[in-house]
């Protein structure tokens, strides 16, 4: 397995000259988000409950659509397969349901170990943390063996997955300073590299399945 400062490489390679096409996606998907951000955020709920209801209810329909979406995106993009906004789009609301599920038994999951402790339930997303580029890879795989496998592809590897998000810490304070704009760019470059080890990871996985 490659290093933190590696697969960062690595992802600024597939980003080479796609940065502003990557970081257009960032914003669209903000852009999508921001009117029932603002909706929650004006709705009182002791006077609007149904209202609020089916606000957090959209909010996090669109963010099943949004996060499939920004993973094939960017899992195309390692691969530096091109794939344009409307693919990625498509993709993300055709399959709405499988990812719904999945992400929904992650949940459930990453919640239980985390009614522990903390400690446990951050352990836990690490571990699952591969399940959505797994289920991408092989649509037909069910939700419960995309985690189950993203837990066997983990052992390991779980503290140099936490050291590369780490490794963009530095990245993120200064995203203030850039009024967040700036934002838009480490978010792209997370993704790319989060791919990349999943790309690294899988490889792995396969040689020693042969």
């Amino acid at each position: 397995m490659k290093n933190s400062r590696e697969i960062r490489e690595e992802a600024r390679k597939a980003l080479k000259g796609n940065w502003l096409a990557a970081v257009g996606l960032y914003l669209i998907t903000i852009l999508i988000t921001i009117p029932l951000s603002i909706a929650s955020n004006q709705v009182e709920t002791n006077e609007h409950y149904v209202l609020s209801i089916l606000i957090t209810l959209g909010s996090l329909l669109l963010s099943v659509v949004i996060s499939t979406t920004v993973s094939t995106y960017f899992l195309h993009l390692a691969r530096q397969q091109k794939i344009g906004y409307s693919d990625s789009f498509a993709y993300g609301i055709k399959k709405f349901w499988p990812f719904f599920k999945l992400t929904f038994l992650m949940g459930l999951k990453i919640l239980a170990w985390t009614l522990l402790f903390i400690i446990p339930g951050i352990i836990a997303s690490l571990r699952y943390s591969q399940a959505i580029y797994i289920k991408l890879d092989d649509p037909d795989v069910s939700s419960s063996k995309a985690i189950r496998l993203s837990s066997e592809m983990m052992k390991g590897y779980k503290w140099k997955y936490f050291c590369l998000a780490l490794s963009f810490i530095g990245w993120v304070l200064l995203v203030p300073f850039t009024l967040f704009i700036g934002g838009l760019w480490v978010g792209a470059y997370y993704n790319t590299a989060r791919s990349v080890f999943y790309d690294i990871l899988n490889a792995d996985r396969l040689v020693k399945l042969t």
